[in-house]
């Protein structure tokens, strides 16, 4: 069997830089995983950049969470904050966009 095909049941996908220092291999989601970081997602989360300059400290931690906890779920070795704190925040959204709709040139 193909590397690629083994790498797919297998459910790991593309290698992704989020910086300079940090890649990670994101999965190919289960149809669970998929409905799970969709509902995370559309529950009022916004753009990485937009949630960090308005509101209140806590609804930047609420938000910054939010992050964590999907591009947690979709990274095969996890995500932590200190990992968000140093990641640019267009190739974490790209991620997230990659792992939802299977975007081929997202990586």
């Amino acid at each position: 069997m193909e590397q690629e095909q083994m790498n797919l049941i297998m459910g790991i996908g593309p290698e992704l830089q989020f910086s300079a220092d940090i890649k990670k291999t994101i999965r190919v989601g289960t149809v669970k995983q998929i409905k799970e970081v969709n509902e995370l997602h559309n529950d009022g989360l916004i753009k990485i950049k937009y949630s960090l300059a308005i509101g209140t400290p806590e609804e930047k931690e609420v938000a910054t969470a939010k992050w964590v906890e999907i591009l947690n779920i979709i990274c095969i070795e996890g995500f932590d904050k200190e990992e968000f704190e140093d990641s640019i925040p267009e190739l974490m959204e790209s991620a997230v966009e990659r792992f939802l709709l299977g975007q081929q040139g997202a990586g």
